[in-house]
């Protein structure tokens, strides 16, 4: 500020002397622009002028370092203020955090002594349980036990039951096996006796060619009694074929097995061999 006050007449002086240059500048540049351009500045008035800058380069740097002090006080100011904020939130923080941990910690204590209720309840009831499965289990056991002797007495029963069956079974097997071995021999025994009979009553033609033989159907009652006679397969003679139906009707009643069922299975409707030379061989 003394400066200012110091050089106060100068810098009046000089603003004046600059006006009135500006002036004549723009005279100038209105009615001669080239001259006016290309003409110096006066040496009196460029050293007003570097005087004027440097009176106005010191009055900023000054300006500037009040500026400066100012705002680094104020800086250091600030600082200090949110410092002292930093620590008394650090401090209601901390005692926030303390009042906290000490309720967490009542909240802990309340806690762990519910739990603790709450698992002797937890035992007791686990107990009562476990007193309710043994007694179940036991239950459970008892009715296996029985469970098995019943599974025993009937798996017994059924391999009885199974023996019987099968026993009765083989005597049925054997039954039936016995009735197909007499039915087997009923009816070889008939169809010999047949054979032998039907031959007793051939007349042997004359002109008989030695091997022939034929195959005849033959229809009966079940008194034996011949119902028809067919030849299906003949000899290749009509005097055989014919002698052999002959003897056939000759023979009835056939003697046929007096089982109702084997005579309608075997010899209701039959085919026979007639062989004479084979059935006359003693």
């Amino acid at each position: 500020m003394d400066i200012f006050k110091k050089h106060s007449v100068s810098l009046s002086i000089s603003l004046v002397l600059h006006l009135s240059i500006f002036a004549l500048f723009g005279l100038s540049f209105v009615s001669e622009p080239d001259v006016v351009k290309n003409k110096p500045l006066p040496e009196i008035i460029r050293a007003s002028m570097l005087d004027e800058d440097k009176i106005q380069a010191e009055a900023n740097r000054l300006k500037n370092e009040q500026k400066n002090k100012k705002w680094r006080q104020n800086k250091k100011q600030k600082a200090l203020e949110n410092k002292r904020k930093k620590e008394q939130k650090l401090l209601k923080e901390a005692k926030k955090k303390r009042l906290k941990e000490e309720k967490k910690a009542k909240e802990s204590a309340k806690k762990r002594k519910a739990l603790a209720k709450k698992e002797l309840q937890k035992l007791e009831k686990i107990k009562k349980q476990n007193a309710l499965e043994s007694a179940r289990l036991a239950k459970i056991n008892k009715q296996k036990v029985a469970e098995k002797k019943r599974l025993d007495d009937l798996r017994k029963a059924e391999e009885l039951k199974q023996q019987e069956l099968l026993a009765k079974q083989k005597a049925e097997d054997d039954a039936v096996l016995a009735k197909q071995q007499q039915d087997e021999q009923a009816t070889i025994s008939a169809e010999t006796a047949i054979r032998r009979k039907v031959i007793s009553r051939w007349i042997n033609p004359q002109r008989l060619v030695k091997g022939l033989n034929c195959t005849i159907r033959v229809k009966l009652l079940p008194s034996g009694d011949v119902m028809s006679v067919s030849i299906i397969r003949s000899s290749g003679d009509t005097f055989f074929d014919r002698s052999a139906e002959n003897a056939v009707h000759k023979a009835s009643p056939l003697p046929v097995p007096k089982d109702r069922a084997l005579f309608t299975k075997s010899f209701r409707t039959f085919n026979f061999e007639f062989r004479p030379e084979e059935l006359l061989k003693p």
